[in-house]
């Protein structure tokens, strides 16, 4: 059986972190998901079958055992709290037993088995072999890394740039290759300090180690790979002093290395973000001076997990749920503008403190820390009691540890499988470092059986969801492409098999529910808005796709309520405000107040909509709030001079209160003389009053067209050309504005601009006549 074992682990630690599949699945990694924890269940079923044929099973036993333990159980009892808590809540129920049960299946099979499996299953015969087979796998992946980085593929049908220049290699994320790369990086340092038969094999992998990581350009983990290294010198220097100090000329060189390395690296050759490694470096100083999307999106996320903690000191939001409830907490924070533009979707804190406290309270992260300082002390006993190659193996499994954590104090990746099993897999072996317990049991008793049978049962189960979910992924990737296609009925059916083999998966049911309703199919697209939401509660797109399609059954009642929710979850998104307030303005004698709570809301969030303020003015007047009103619809204006609909109400709700707007009426005087004098093509005067006019409302489309077409007849080409260009400022699309600056252009000799101007109003209008004879013109007075 040893023999099966170790074969399996060789496949557990090389194929996963390599294999992906380019066209198969819409996450190309994901096979290597269902790969990882399949293998690893797969292991524990042989080694639980086996102790049933031999009739005895040799349980391991580390001091982590009740801690490890401990921490599961609190896990679970915040996940069956939070759900019972929202049991009645027609989606969170769900949701929360398919986000909780995903993590509580990671946090089992990736972390914990994974853990045992090391300490388990490694031995002084097998130990250096599992080590070497990881070292080959990153080595391999890290390769691939470095020669994407510089516009080389030779996987892919295309380069890949989803992350610019940041290298994504066999991972799919920069962020989890770094991490990868810092938990192999100690092993690899210290085997080339003190392994002298295997020196070069070391150097050649710790440099390609590290130029890969400055391939990913992930801050965090060049923080956590010089912090694993300090500690890998620290306890060197403690144990080894004398021997370090004989590898004085190493360090110095391959520092040197490293620092030179940093220094020169090139930009990637990718297109899209490529900054030198300098250059993101110093990009840290943008957050002292501006918002910076990297610092600034990770303390608004930080922020709605300290809200999650406040709320729910003791045992935190629930297992599993943070990606679920975040959107709940986000809304709140966007009305601050440091946030405003950084709204997103987090999986994970991105800081491991708050990622755990979040979700499991104090109680939950006490046990963390209590696992934490078990594994610190053991580590330095290890170190300080092994001798030799086992201590530097000690050493490095510890550095790679600690500079896995510093990482994921600004990072994620050890919330993800690949780079998380690694993790916990050294964790594993460092332990296996030291005297092995076991705790045999015996398995006559039939109760011990039947729990033994019971704990296959469920691993087979567990077998088949991790198959069937891979189908569903593939079934998914089929559906997408069809619908992107346009191939709606394609889509439809491909979507319905990936719902039947997995029917909890919100990108699955929001594309099914979306091919429905572009259909037409609307009571169709509502229940699967209503599964999609029933997977995962905290997507807001989902809660207004269903209430349009309820708005276009009539059934207003249930749309308002979930625009309602969708404006919680996202109070940043014009589309939904403008939904939800049409219904409101249509039925202003119920909804007038909410509907001026509403725009208010949104003229906070887009002060220079017109419309809104025009529409704001209007439910003002329905409440005889005629003074807001007026402010309104000279907000309005004063975005809008030209606004027809807001100038008409506005002068409706001065007759009702009795007074005049002088400003308005001097204006309307104005373009009326200039009208008048347009048509008596008598440009100078018209040219005085437009000026006059535009003193007062500069940003009047209007009359910058009007002083532009004055300037043009009497001869001003360059004054013409410069409010021509203004006008446009306000409406890029305006054909008359279009075609006067390509003649105006073409008057005054540019040619080049005149041409651009023509096409672009044949791109607004492709059967603009004016355009097509005046690029004729132009090209015969090119050829000339």
């Amino acid at each position: 059986m040893t023999r099966l074992y170790n074969y399996l682990i060789y496949a557990l630690l090389f194929i996963p972190p390599l294999i992906f599949f380019t066209d198969l699945t819409r996450n190309p990694y994901y096979f290597q998901i269902v790969l990882l924890n399949g293998l690893t269940v797969i292991l524990w079923m042989i080694w639980l079958s086996s102790g049933l044929k031999n009739k005895q099973l040799n349980l391991p036993k580390t001091i982590l055992d009740i801690p490890l333990l401990s921490f599961l159980g609190v896990a679970s009892v915040s996940w069956i709290l939070v759900f019972v808590a929202n049991f009645s809540d027609p989606y969170l129920r769900y949701s929360i037993y398919s986000e909780g049960l995903k993590r509580w299946l990671f946090l089992l099979v990736n972390q914990i088995l994974v853990f045992y499996a090391a300490y388990n299953f490694a031995n002084d015969n097998n130990r250096l072999k599992f080590i070497n087979f990881v070292l080959w796998a990153g080595f391999i992946s890290s390769l691939y890394g470095i020669v994407q980085y510089f516009g080389i593929e030779p996987i892919w049908p295309r380069t890949l740039n989803p992350f610019g220049g940041r290298s994504v290699s066999t991972f799919g994320n920069p962020t989890f290759l770094s991490s990868y790369i810092v938990l192999l990086f100690p092993i690899a340092f210290v085997n080339f300090l003190f392994n002298n038969r295997s020196r070069p094999i070391y150097f050649f992998l710790i440099v390609t180690f590290f130029s890969a990581l400055l391939c990913t350009l992930t801050r965090s983990s060049w923080g956590g790979l010089s912090v694993s290294i300090l500690v890998s010198l620290i306890f060197l220097w403690k144990f080894e002093k004398e021997l370090l100090k004989k590898k004085g000329s190493f360090l110095f060189f391959i520092f040197g290395l490293f620092l030179i390395l940093l220094v020169f690296w090139p930009k990637s050759k990718v297109e899209g973000y490529n900054p030198t490694v300098i250059e993101r470096l110093s990009e840290t100083a943008k957050a002292e001076g501006t918002y910076y999307a990297p610092w600034h999106q990770r303390r608004l996320i930080w922020s709605c997990a300290w809200h999650m903690i406040k709320e729910n000191p003791f045992l935190g939001k629930g297992w599993g749920c943070f990606e679920l409830f975040y959107p709940f907490y986000q809304g709140r924070h966007l009305f601050l503008e440091a946030y405003r533009n950084f709204r997103t979707h987090a999986n994970n804190t991105h800081n491991e403190i708050l990622e755990i406290w979040s979700q499991t309270g104090i109680i939950g992260f006490g046990i963390y820390l209590w696992i934490l300082i078990v594994f610190f002390r053991y580590s330095y006993f290890l170190i300080k009691s092994l001798n030799d190659e086992r201590r530097f193996l000690a050493i490095a499994l510890t550095s790679s540890a600690v500079g896995m954590l510093a990482d994921n104090i600004l990072n994620v990746s050890i919330n993800f499988p690949i780079p998380g099993f690694l993790y916990w897999w050294n964790l594993g072996l460092l332990f296996s470092l030291g005297s092995k317990k076991i705790m045999p049991v015996k398995l006559e008793q039939p109760l011990r059986k039947l729990v033994i049978l019971t704990i296959l049962f469920f691993s087979v189960l567990l077998l088949v969801r991790y198959t069937k979910d891979f189908i569903a992924e593939v079934y998914f990737f089929k559906g997408f492409k069809a619908s992107r296609g346009n191939d709606l009925h394609g889509a439809i059916k491909e979507l319905g098999l990936s719902y039947k083999f997995r029917r909890l998966e919100v990108n699955n049911n929001y594309e099914l529910a979306n091919a429905y309703a572009r259909q037409g199919a609307i009571d169709k697209a509502i229940f699967y808005y209503g599964e999609s939401l029933r997977a995962n509660a905290g997507y807001d797109e989902i809660y207004f796709n269903m209430a349009n399609m309820l708005s276009q059954k009539g059934e207003y009642e249930k749309a308002i309520d979930e625009y309602s929710k969708s404006l919680y979850l996202n109070p940043v998104t014009k589309e939904e405000y403008i939904a939800l307030g049409g219904i409101f303005l249509q039925k202003t004698d119920y909804y007038a107040k909410a509907g001026i709570k509403l725009l208010e809301q949104c003229v906070f969030f887009f002060p220079n909509d017109k419309d809104v303020w025009n529409n704001l003015g209007f439910l003002y007047t329905r409440v005889n709030a005629d003074e807001k009103a007026v402010e309104s619809y000279k907000k309005a204006l004063e975005i809008d001079p030209d606004f027809v609909m807001a100038r008409k109400n506005l002068a409706v709700t001065f007759s009702k209160l009795g007074k005049k707007d002088l400003f308005l009426e001097k204006l309307d005087s104005l373009f009326a003389k200039a009208e008048q004098n347009i048509a008596l093509k008598n440009w100078q005067k018209v040219l005085d009053i437009c000026e006059q006019i535009i003193k007062l409302v500069p940003k009047s489309l209007k009359a910058n067209l009007y002083l532009a077409n004055a300037y043009f007849s009497v001869g001003r080409l360059e004054d013409a050309i410069e409010h021509y260009n203004e006008a446009l400022k306000l409406d890029s699309q305006n054909q008359t504005l279009l075609g006067n600056l390509g003649v105006a252009y073409s008057q005054a000799k540019n040619y080049k601009l005149a041409k651009q101007k023509f096409e672009d109003l044949l791109r607004v209008n492709p059967q603009s006549g004016l355009a097509k004879q005046k690029l004729s013109e132009l090209e015969k007075l090119v050829e000339k």
